[in-house]
């Protein structure tokens, strides 16, 4: 839907002749990182942290390490079935919103472009974190980590806090049903013996 339109904002932007009609195209990437990054960037959780580490620590070793990641990738953890849909939305939308920034500083529009530059960096940051902790796991390249060993180290803090997030929420099936496939991964399962605490409440 969204690309649908943008590609419709997009097309009225370089055909209307009406005074304002070259900025359409700049609406709804403004609005989206306007309304809906802000929730992606911020980190704000729906649970307090403190109570999150409390949680976390009855179950997992290193409760501070994935409550800090759960915190900073909320958005990404709370909604599963539409995180993607965000990321696909805000790479859509900055890549849009880089090019009108080009196009209204050919145009000499220079507030404008300087704007919708902002808007863009808004909204890549957004698309690097919306579905952060999933993309970093199903990354061969975070899973293997033979050049980076940060990579691998946060390959293990994503698969781990998908798991964990769902301690969180026990009764929430979707929650359940992602954190029982990703501890059926044999390198999950290692990090399972060294971190767990206890046997997985959502894996029956």
């Amino acid at each position: 839907m969204v690309f649908i339109l943008n590609v419709i904002a997009l097309y009225f932007a370089f055909t209307s002749k009406h005074v304002d009609g070259v900025y359409w195209g700049a609406v709804l990437p403004a609005l989206y990182a306007i309304v809906v990054a802000p929730h992606a960037l911020i980190g704000r959780t729906d649970i307090p942290q403190p109570r999150i580490a409390k949680l976390l620590a009855e179950k997992w070793d290193n409760a501070d390490d994935l409550t800090a990641y759960i915190a900073k990738y909320w958005m990404a953890l709370a909604y599963p079935t539409t995180s993607w849909k965000k990321q696909r939305n805000s790479v859509i939308l900055y890549l849009t919103s880089f090019f009108l920034s080009i196009v209204y500083f050919t145009k000499e529009m220079f507030a404008a472009g300087i704007f919708m530059f902002v808007v863009g960096y808004v909204l890549y940051q957004m698309s690097l974190r919306v579905d952060r902790p999933r993309s970093v796991y199903t990354s061969p390249e975070f899973r293997d980590g033979s050049d980076n060993e940060f990579a691998r180290k946060e390959w293990e803090l994503a698969a781990m806090s998908i798991m964990a997030f769902a301690d969180l929420y026990p009764d929430d099936r979707a929650l359940s049903d992602s954190a029982k496939e990703i501890s059926e991964d044999s390198d999950v399962k290692l990090l399972l013996a060294k971190y767990r605490r206890e046997a997985l409440g959502w894996a029956g």
